[in-house]
C-alpha cells in the first residue's frame, strides 16, 4: 500500500512507526525540513514536491484549521483518507479521497512518542471502506477502537477538551497554589516513615496533585455524580467566598462559576 503521512507534528510522529508497518510510507509537511526529520526518524521518505502527494492511503495529521486547505490542495489524490481531528467530521476531507474517515486517539499526545498510543482508546467515524483501513491500523498499534456519530463530533471533542486540556489546566493551577501555600515534606528523606505510597522522584507539589486527582478518579469511577464533595456540595458560601477572594479575577470567576453550577444542580 502506498501511504502518505500528511503532517510532521506530535500526532503524526506518534503514528508514523505504525503506518510504516502497513506499506510504503512517505511524509509530506508544509515545512520540508520537518517532514525530512520525521521521515529519517522512522525510515520513510520525505516528499518535497506537493504534486507527488498522492497514493492509496492518506493519513492526515494536521491542525484543525489546516484540514480544509489540505483536502482542497490534494483533491482527488487518494483512494482512502483518514484524519486525526477529534473536532471535524470525516466529511471535511471528502475532496481528497473516494473514502474518508476520522481516527482520533482519545488521549493527549504532547510529544512524538508512539508508545503513548499502545492500547489507547480511539474513535472512528466515516465510510465503511475507510473503517477497514482504520481497523487495520488499530490492530497494528493496537488501539481500542470505538465508533462515534459523525454529527456529534463537536460534543465529543468538547468532552475531550474538558477531560484533558481543562483538567490539565486545573492541575497546573492547583500545583501553583500548593507551592504558594508552602507544602513541603514534614520529614527529611532519612527520617521519613516507610510508606507503600512512596512518591519516588515527585516533589511535594506534584505528589499532592497526584494523590488527590487519582483518588478523585477512583471515586468517580465507583460513584459517578455521588463522588462530588466540597464546599459547593455543602453550599458553604463562607468558604467559597473566602477561597475565591484569594484568586486572581479570572480564576475567581472560574471558581465561582463552577461552584454555582454544582449548587444549582447543573451537573
Amino acid at each position: 500500500m502506498d501511504i502518505v503521512l500528511i503532517g510532521a507534528g506530535r500526532v503524526a510522529g506518534a503514528f508514523a512507526p505504525f503506518l510504516m508497518k502497513m506499506g510504503s510510507l512517505r511524509v509530506w509537511n508544509r515545512t520540508f525540513e520537518n517532514a525530512s526529520i520525521l521521515a529519517k526518524k522512522v525510515g520513510a521518505v520525505a516528499i518535497s514536491d506537493p504534486t507527488q502527494v498522492k497514493g492509496d492511503f492518506a493519513f492526515v495529521a494536521v491542525s484543525d484549521k489546516a484540514l480544509k486547505n489540505v483536502a482542497e490542495q490534494f483533491s482527488q489524490s487518494f483512494t482512502v483518507a483518514l484524519h486525526t481531528s477529534g473536532f471535524h467530521p470525516s466529511s471535511v476531507i471528502e475532496p481528497m479521497a473516494n473514502y474518508v474517515g476520522s481516527l482520533h486517539p482519545w488521549l493527549p499526545i504532547p510529544e512524538q512518542d508512539h508508545n503513548l498510543l499502545v492500547n489507547a482508546l480511539a474513535t472512528f467515524e466515516g465510510n465503511r471502506e475507510a473503517e477497514q483501513i482504520a481497523a487495520e491500523l488499530a490492530s497494528i498499534v493496537p488501539l481500542r477502537l470505538h465508533r462515534i456519530d459523525s454529527q456529534k463530533k463537536t460534543t465529543y471533542h468538547t468532552a475531550a477538551v474538558l477531560l484533558s486540556n481543562y483538567v490539565d489546566v486545573l492541575m497546573i493551577k492547583g500545583g501553583e497554589l500548593l507551592r504558594e501555600a508552602g507544602v513541603t515534606p514534614a520529614y527529611d528523606d532519612d527520617d521519613a516513615p516507610s510508606n507503600e505510597h512512596s512518591s519516588g522522584e515527585l516533589d511535594a507539589e506534584k505528589l499532592f496533585v497526584k494523590e488527590i486527582v487519582e483518588t478523585t478518579l477512583r471515586n468517580y469511577l465507583k460513584l459517578g455524580k455521588d463522588s462530588l464533595t466540597g464546599p459547593a456540595v455543602r453550599k458553604d458560601m463562607e468558604v467559597i467566598d473566602a477561597e475565591a477572594s484569594t484568586l486572581s479575577e479570572k480564576w475567581s470567576l472560574v471558581y465561582r462559576l463552577l461552584a454555582e453550577i454544582i449548587m444549582e444542580g447543573g451537573i
